[in-house]
């Protein structure tokens, strides 16, 4: 009867285990934060990762139990609340929190985000989407300075915005795009000579601008061409945030966006073929010049 062999001893040489895959890393990498209800009394401490969205942290919070009973009327939407300039706005389902923060200004950290009810929340969903970039225009107060304001002419179009003294567009001058553009409500106390105070604010980070006065845009209007101007200039930077992500996810490959595998790419390449009077060196046979009865007429 053999004997059971003795089990080897531990190497205490063995190599350091190999490094995490970059996706096993980006999910490591995750912040906790603090997500308001309501209002600043009541919060929820949200894992927060690369790829977190705005509708994951609502349905987290929800899931806690964290949005009963509490009153208002709308949807829940998860806020973006930039105490620094006294505005916030509604954070799409889609967007991604790592982005929001980035643009945050990291010496100060007084910004948050908050879930709370909103009736741009039907809106702004993706499904209420419009399959046209959103247009609008008209005479809005515009605050040049601190305290200072002019009338001016806005106009949205083509996923941007432009200014002009009148409406004729002669003087018109390119304000601000979309792709980096998004629209705040102003809630700090404003010397306004309007009811309603908006906003366009930068989505990069301050540091990024050597001119402080072109990372943020205040305008003054009536409360019902404010709620439009909010509405349209949401929508078009939502177009705008799904647009440039379907290009990013739909490029496969080639710069048309076709794929290896398709039967365009599988077909075989045509030949040019030369003319059919060339095709053969040896002449037609011509017609017979034998008698008939001959051993050459036979051949």
């Amino acid at each position: 009867m053999s004997r059971p062999r003795a089990a080897p001893a531990p190497d205490t040489d063995l190599p350091p285990p190999p490094p995490l895959p970059a996706v096993l890393r980006q999910n490591v990498n995750l912040v906790q934060q603090r997500v308001f209800v309501g209002d600043l009394q009541r919060f929820h401490t949200v894992e927060i990762g690369p790829t977190t969205t705005a509708e994951d942290v609502v349905k987290s919070v929800g899931s806690q139990g964290g949005l009963e009973d509490i009153g208002g009327s709308g949807g829940w939407m998860l806020w973006e609340v930039a105490q620094d300039f006294g505005m916030d706005r509604p954070v799409r389902s889609f967007e991604l929190l790592q982005d929001i923060f980035a643009s945050w200004n990291k010496d100060k950290m007084v910004n948050t985000l908050m879930i709370k009810r909103t009736l741009l929340e039907p809106i702004l969903r993706r499904s209420a989407l419009p399959t046209a970039s959103p247009m609008c225009r008209g005479y809005v107060e515009y605050e040049v300075k601190r305290g200072k304001w002019n009338k001016r002419w806005l106009e949205l179009r083509e996923h941007s915005l432009y200014l002009a003294k009148r409406d004729n567009g002669k003087d018109e001058t390119f304000l601000c795009s979309l792709s980096n553009f998004d629209a705040y409500h102003v809630r700090r106390l404003h010397k306004a000579p309007k009811p309603y105070t908006f906003a366009v604010k930068s989505t990069d980070n301050l540091s990024f601008f050597e001119n402080t006065a072109d990372y943020v845009h205040i305008f003054s209007v009536p409360e019902k061409e404010g709620q439009m101007w909010m509405e349209k200039i949401l929508l078009a930077r939502s177009y705008m945030l799904i647009q440039e992500r379907t290009v990013l996810m739909s490029k496969t490959g080639g710069l048309n966006g076709t794929s290896s595998g398709s039967k365009g790419l599988a077909r075989a390449p045509t030949r040019k073929l030369p003319p059919k009077t060339s095709q053969t060196l040896v002449a037609p046979p011509s017609p017979a010049v034998f008698e008939p009865g001959s051993l050459l007429a036979k051949r």
